[in-house]
């Protein structure tokens, strides 16, 4: 029994879920909703501007789109998301394990699951192999993928991500006009970032921040950047760092002589963390 073909209305529905985005982010500034619901129903053939530019938002080139069938490109997304569980759990000998798969390179189709995958790399070559000149080669490969310094807009969580996790490298290596630069752009890149399009996990953006300024000195900074950090996590009913970014402004308060304030977010952050083990390490979101 041979397999369906997927159509191309077929593909584009499926990506765009895969992707969570609604038709209206789609077809946003590409096409009116009402063409978007026929081209995915294959009752419209989109014109090649139209699908050139339903692929950049997609994250797929327009031959990827043509001939890659859909469960070659969904087969990535699960290996991904395993990666990415490991990255949430903070678990990097698990994600060493599983990129060090020798043919997972090669079996890569679209631009946006490469990045991801040079994302991840670097993340473990800095973290496991302490290599940050590897990781930073990695994650500045990972964003010129889909990423400018003057991209204005459709920026996405994963190149704010990788932005950040830059600026802890480069903080963490005494690159400190280079960590500046990342961590206070990635703060503004999620500030900006269309609700419908962030997540939980950039909670750690801010802990990036706010420890970068701690190790400056900055201590009412970090303060500011943890206490958003906090907030921005409970507004996506998470735990997400939570607790690392009260322990810092419990420091940041012990630094300034604060000590009740500080005693109250260290309090803060044990409770964080029982109700976390309580809740068997799963982050809600």
């Amino acid at each position: 029994m041979t397999n369906k073909k997927s159509s191309l209305g077929e593909k584009i529905k499926r990506l765009r879920k895969t992707r969570k985005l609604t038709q209206k982010m789609l077809a946003d500034g590409i096409c009116s909703q009402s063409v978007l619901s026929r081209i995915e129903n294959d009752l419209e053939i989109p014109n090649v501007l139209v699908l050139k530019k339903i692929c950049v938002r997609l994250g797929i080139t327009m031959d990827q789109m043509m001939f890659a069938e859909f469960n070659e490109i969904h087969r990535m997304q699960r290996f991904f998301e395993k990666v990415n569980n490991a990255l949430i759990h903070q678990d990097y000998e698990q994600m060493n394990a599983l990129l060090r798969n020798a043919q997972i390179a090669n079996q890569i189709y679209l631009d946006t699951d490469m990045q991801l995958y040079f994302y991840y790399l670097g993340t473990v070559q800095f973290f496991i192999d302490q290599n940050p000149d590897r990781a930073i080669n990695s994650l500045k490969h990972s964003l010129l993928l889909t990423y400018t310094e003057n991209k204005k807009s459709n920026i996405s969580p994963i190149e704010i991500q990788i932005l950040g996790c830059l600026g802890r490298i480069y903080a963490d290596t005494n690159q400190l006009k280079n960590a500046e630069h990342y961590l206070s752009l990635s703060i503004q890149l999620t500030m900006d970032l269309p609700k419908e399009h962030a997540n939980f996990e950039l909670s750690k953006i801010f802990y990036h921040h706010s420890r970068f300024l701690f190790l400056q000195a900055d201590f009412l900074g970090t303060i500011d950047s943890a206490l958003k950090g906090v907030q921005w996590a409970i507004s996506k009913m998470s735990y997400y760092y939570v607790e690392e970014l009260l322990q810092i402004t419990g420091a940041a308060y012990e630094k300034l002589q604060e000590y009740e304030r500080a005693q109250f977010m260290y309090e803060k952050a044990q409770s964080v963390q029982m109700f976390a083990k309580f809740e068997n390490g799963v982050y809600l979101s």
